[in-house]
């Protein structure tokens, strides 16, 4: 059987002058486990580079990371607000839109799934602590969420309750266009996203990678591997 090749972008980290590629080694062990192929996708520098990349691959996995820059939903940046490497940021976008012009299946885990929100037209809360009545979303925490019906998340892991992990402090405001929301902390904090126009765009807001021995986290990656061999 074909084992699809899943392109995953990563972190720049710079150091001293010196810059790095990293990224969580959980995103790979996931995409394996599921019998797909990780490719680590470099930072492009066109968006030529992006459509020369992507003849090659299946899927596409959008990984965590710092935070966007507001300019592209034109707000001033929040004080707490640790902004992502410019090059990464020019390069995810123009590899989201061409995924989503070719109707590529992808993945969009935390910071991911918030880009494909900015990338469709909606935009972010940058710091949810500022928001009442929501709890703390950072460090770890775990919390549970709601999963609606009649969706693809609530085909893929089949229960309508989750509790998940949380390492981000910012969220979803206006939702992008083509968007539905899948899923919902009980503060109100959008968890799930998909496009509906797509065939299988998928974002959460939490970090599955991270929660290797459950089998319905797992079972996003498994999703993402499936529709990326047909």
């Amino acid at each position: 059987m074909k084992r699809p090749l899943i392109g995953i972008n990563c972190k720049i980290i710079t150091d001293t002058g010196d810059s790095y590629y990293k990224l969580d080694r959980n995103y790979v062990r996931s995409v394996e486990r599921a019998g797909g192929v990780p490719v680590l996708m470099p930072a492009f520098a066109s968006a030529g580079d992006v459509r020369s990349y992507l003849d090659r691959l299946d899927g596409l996995l959008f990984t965590g990371g710092p935070d966007i820059n507001p300019c592209r939903w034109k707000q001033p940046q929040h004080a707490k607000s640790e902004l992502m490497h410019e090059d990464r940021e020019k390069s995810d976008f123009w590899t989201l839109r061409e995924a989503l012009r070719r109707d590529l299946p992808a993945l969009f885990i935390c910071c991911g799934h918030q880009e494909l929100n900015v990338a469709l037209g909606g935009s972010l809360h940058q710091h949810v602590d500022d928001l009442p009545d929501v709890d703390a979303h950072a460090g770890g925490k775990t919390h549970p969420v709601g999963v609606f019906q009649g969706n693809r998340l609530r085909d893929i892991v089949g229960k309508d309750r989750l509790r998940v992990n949380s390492w981000h402090h910012q969220a979803i405001d206006r939702l992008g266009r083509g968007l539905t929301i899948t899923a919902v902390a009980d503060d109100g904090i959008v968890e799930g996203i998909e496009s509906d126009p797509h065939r299988f765009m998928v974002g959460v807001q939490w970090h599955p990678e991270r929660m290797q021995d459950d089998r319905r986290q797992q079972n996003l990656f498994r999703a993402l591997v499936s529709e990326a061999r047909r």
